[in-house]
């Protein structure tokens, strides 16, 4: 049986070669365009292509160098540390390493006995990294480093703010504890007594409690003690 051809005007009352017959003819009439566009396209994607093999060979890089300026860090020579983490830091400040670097540089004074550079440097941490998971690091090193200092309101501020982002309570109690020593270190039995109070309050049947409860007896037993020999002598 012959199959009967259909002609160009039936073929393109179906739809699908219709819309075939459409594309082509548009093609044909607008090469030029149709051209320049896949052109476009393939220089667009070429592009891109090339920006992110620079950004991982970049970040690669930043990576090596980073490696190479702990080095001295490791070794525990602070001074080289401080020095080549700094030239880091000027060379690849915006790559995703810098966060970790600049605490390491903090650490880096502080471990050479460099107070006041370590806060410095913290403080630029806590304000471009505020939200970076080695925050909480970075507080507790500025806090040492003030009271190294013996600038201890300072270091009680710090852990002030610190116990209002703090995210759990095993970081609470912690920094109730560093003030607790602060304040006992100066003679402040009051204001290290409430702290105590705080951290039985925060987690009343665990471990942290029963130190409390007892470092809670030790500032409130000996006045009474005092007092009743007071007595007794009289």
């Amino acid at each position: 049986m012959s199959r009967k051809r259909l002609s160009k005007k039936q073929l393109k009352g179906d739809r699908f070669v219709e819309r075939t017959f459409d594309w082509a003819h548009w093609l044909e009439t607008h090469r030029t365009q149709a051209i320049a566009g896949f052109v476009g396209l393939a220089l667009v994607v070429a592009g891109l292509f090339v920006w992110r093999q620079m950004s991982r060979s970049a970040e690669e890089s930043a990576s090596v160098e980073y490696g190479i300026a702990r080095q001295a860090y490791f070794a525990g020579n602070w001074q080289l540390a401080a020095s080549d983490l700094q030239g880091f830091l000027s060379r690849r400040g915006d790559s995703s390493y810098a966060d970790d670097a600049r605490l390491f540089l903090a650490d880096a004074y502080y471990q050479g006995g460099q107070y006041q550079q370590a806060v410095e440097e913290l403080d630029r941490f806590l304000d471009d990294h505020a939200d970076s998971p080695f925050a909480e690091n970075a507080r507790q090193l500025l806090a040492a480093s003030y009271q190294q200092m013996a600038q201890f309101p300072q270091a009680i501020a710090v852990y002030e703010r610190a116990l209002e982002t703090a995210e759990t309570d095993a970081a609470r109690i912690g920094y109730r504890y560093a003030m607790a020593r602060i304040y006992e270190s100066q003679g402040n039995i009051e204001a290290a007594a409430n702290q105590y109070r705080a951290v039985v309050e925060t987690d009343p049947d665990g471990e942290s409690a029963r130190e409390a409860r007892r470092k809670l007896a030790e500032l409130t037993v000996e006045p009474i003690a005092v007092a009743g020999q007071a007595g007794a002598s009289e």
